[in-house]
């Protein structure tokens, strides 16, 4: 009986035993699921608006002093700033330490060139500095390479690693080139990754705004061996691309991207309004509208940033053209517009004022609405994308009626013409954004060549 009693006190105790293990190991593995889960949810490509919340290199603080260009691309900076390059890398630095990131190992930083990489969660930021052309300035350098942990990124069975970095990896195998960049292709569609182009033996995917450039190629100093090498960078814009192009590129610090393909224009319209639809963007016009020689479609979307689509022919191929362009680079445009008018304006002289009545009269383009004369301007509008050739056939008018044309600058979205007859001075102004209706001006002596709109 005492044997029963002790033999099933020591079988309660494993019992109760097995079930603590037995729980710890189920929270361990709730756990590790757990953070299965979050690696499967960090490591997601990121979108261009979740990486903004991250950082957002266009409104990052800049250098004191700095000389920019475009300040208008969230993933990627450069510009010109005062040295030496140590001064400026720790300003940024203090920048970023104080936006929560950390400086990771490896930083080189000296008064003639600085080097370091930054990591927030699974971002990683890669900062330099280095002298530049200019006596006195660096040229300061800041890439956003997104979210992706490169060491998880798939390779074949075969591969070890050669080396890894915060922000790129490399690893070795036996197998041929040819056989591994198959091998490497197919594992990457697999996980969702879309061709973005190749630049000789480097093939480029995309992600959302994640781009990934995978390189296959022979390994240096490895015994005839086979090196996969991989990095990636955020895009400022999510551009779609078809699967099927012909010498495709992308270049972040313009947000453009170009290629030609064997496809018809119709398909390639098509193709960009289904595929910008489902990130929010609409195109502004039911069909393409010509622009000289290109066929051209402007999508915009909810912050009321810009896509242009343009295609032309070139030796046989369709060529494709999408332009990004930010509100704000929008605005800018615009703005800059105004200020030239405003100089031209204020530049007139004495003898300009007195303008006296033209022989010729000057007739608004067709369709032209919203009719406002003032003292000494006329402003009227067209429909979406006629800006230009309304601004065009009003200029060959005013030629024709005597006036010489001074300045001329015509862009697609924007332009201004300076004329001149006598001691007078006249300009016309247009700005067409595509998305609403241009917006066109006369202004100066040449208001009395214009016939009275029968709006």
């Amino acid at each position: 009986m005492r044997h029963d009693v002790v033999s099933r006190t020591v079988l309660d105790r494993r019992a109760r035993l097995n079930c603590w293990l037995c729980g710890i190991l189920l929270a361990f593995a709730g756990a590790a699921a757990s953070a299965r889960g979050a690696d499967a949810l960090a490591s997601k490509p990121a979108t261009v608006a979740e990486a903004a919340k991250v950082i957002d290199l266009a409104t990052f603080p800049l250098v004191p002093g700095a000389e920019v260009k475009n300040r208008h691309r969230s993933a990627t900076q450069s510009y010109q700033a005062p040295g030496p390059a140590n001064k400026a890398f720790d300003f940024l630095k203090q920048k970023l330490i104080a936006a929560k990131w950390k400086e990771l190992p490896n930083s080189s930083v000296t008064a003639q060139s600085a080097n370091a990489t930054f990591a927030r969660g699974e971002y990683r930021l890669s900062v330099s500095a280095f002298e530049a052309g200019k006596p006195g300035m660096v040229l300061v350098s800041m890439m956003n390479h997104g979210n992706i942990d490169v060491a998880k990124l798939p390779v074949p069975k075969d591969a070890r690693q050669l080396y890894s970095g915060p922000v790129s990896i490399a690893h070795v195998t036996s197998e041929p080139v040819e056989k591994t960049a198959a091998a490497v292709n197919k594992l990457l569609l697999g996980q969702g990754w879309e061709p973005y182009g190749t630049a000789g033996d480097q093939k480029f995917f995309r992600q959302n705004a994640i781009r990934l450039s995978a390189r296959v190629s022979a390994a240096p100093a490895q015994g005839g061996k086979t090196m996969i090498d991989y990095s990636t960078e955020l895009m400022s814009a999510e551009i779609p691309a078809p699967v099927d192009t012909i010498g495709l590129q992308y270049a972040d610090i313009t947000a453009r991207l170009m290629f030609d393909t064997a496809a018809e224009k119709d398909e390639i319209f098509a193709f960009y309004r289904k595929a910008l639809a489902s990130t929010g963007w609409e195109a502004t016009t039911e069909k393409p509208f010509k622009t000289g020689f290109k066929e051209t479609m402007i999508f915009r979307n909810g912050p009321k940033d810009m896509m242009t689509l343009e295609t032309y022919t070139v030796d046989g191929k369709l060529r494709v053209i999408v332009q990004f362009q930010a509100a704000a680079e929008i605005a800018e445009l615009e703005a800059e517009l105004q200020a030239q008018n405003d100089r031209k304006k204020k530049g007139k002289d004495e003898k300009a004022a007195k303008k006296g009545p033209a022989e010729a009269t000057i007739t608004l383009p067709a369709g032209a609405k919203d009719v406002k004369r003032e003292k000494d301007s006329i402003e009227f509008t067209v429909a979406a994308g006629k800006g230009k050739a309304a601004a065009d056939d009003l200029r060959k008018q005013f030629v024709k009626a005597g006036w010489k044309e001074v300045l001329a600058t015509l862009e697609e979205m924007f332009g201004l013409i300076s004329i001149s007859k006598g001691d007078q001075e006249a300009s016309i102004k247009f700005v067409d954004t595509g998305f609403m209706p241009a917006k066109i001006t006369i202004s100066g002596a040449a208001i009395d060549a214009v016939a009275k709109s029968k709006e």
